[in-house]
């Protein structure tokens, strides 16, 4: 059984810091990347998780999770397991339709810590309308699949909804005080006595101060 759970936002987008041009490299409309900046925090969070005694990397298929976890992966040498139930809300206000994502082969020729033969627990429906019924549920559901099918401490990459929901999935109905939604925060949370604990939610290992967007 999983032990130790790293819940893990994406780094910062293109569009917050090229608000100007940045619809111009897009290849996917609803797939925005790393920014320069976002591609340094996950580095630097890469760097900061190699004191840490992760076995696993479970990351949402949208191309700035992937981006985060491969810097990760990277430098912990480990595979990632692309999961559906840590997407984005898939909120009809952010997208007019189910977005286009790449496929497992094309994410694997540009990530190459991608698990080839990991299959997504969940795959969501398109709309998602209601966060706490339908995105919580979803994100619960692989979480809860995850910790008893694997042992040892985790890494989520996600998005803001995904991540919020990780924490609330593992604390819930205690309080998920304490949790940390800026970009390429890290939050840890401690299986222990029978319960999850939140043991800290933090950006100091990053060199320049995030945002929560």
């Amino acid at each position: 059984m999983v032990n130790e759970v790293f819940v893990l936002r994406h780094g910062i987008r293109l569009d917050i810091d090229d608000k100007a041009y940045w619809r111009h490299y897009l290849k996917r409309k609803d797939d925005v990347p790393l920014s320069n900046r976002g591609i340094i925090q996950a580095q630097e969070t890469g760097e900061f998780l190699k004191k840490e005694n992760i076995k696993h990397i479970f990351s949402s298929p949208f191309f700035r999770t992937l981006q985060t976890a491969q810097a990760v992966a990277t430098k912990l040498n480990l595979p990632i397991n692309v999961e559906y139930g840590f997407i984005e809300m898939l909120n009809p206000d952010w997208f007019p339709a189910y977005p286009e994502l790449l496929s497992k082969e094309e994410a694997a020729s540009i990530f190459p810590s991608i698990n080839r033969d990991y299959e997504s627990i969940v795959r969501p429906e398109y709309p998602e309308t209601d966060y706490e019924g339908v995105v919580l549920h979803r994100v619960k559901k692989a979480l809860d699949e995850i910790i008893t099918t694997y042992d040892g401490s985790i890494l989520i990459v996600g998005h803001g909804a995904s991540t919020e929901s990780a924490a609330k999935a593992l604390m819930l109905p205690d309080s998920w005080e304490g949790f940390n939604g800026k970009m390429c925060a890290l939050n840890k949370y401690v299986y222990d006595d029978e319960k999850w604990s939140f043991a800290y939610g933090t950006t100091e290992h990053l060199s320049a101060e995030s945002i929560l967007n």
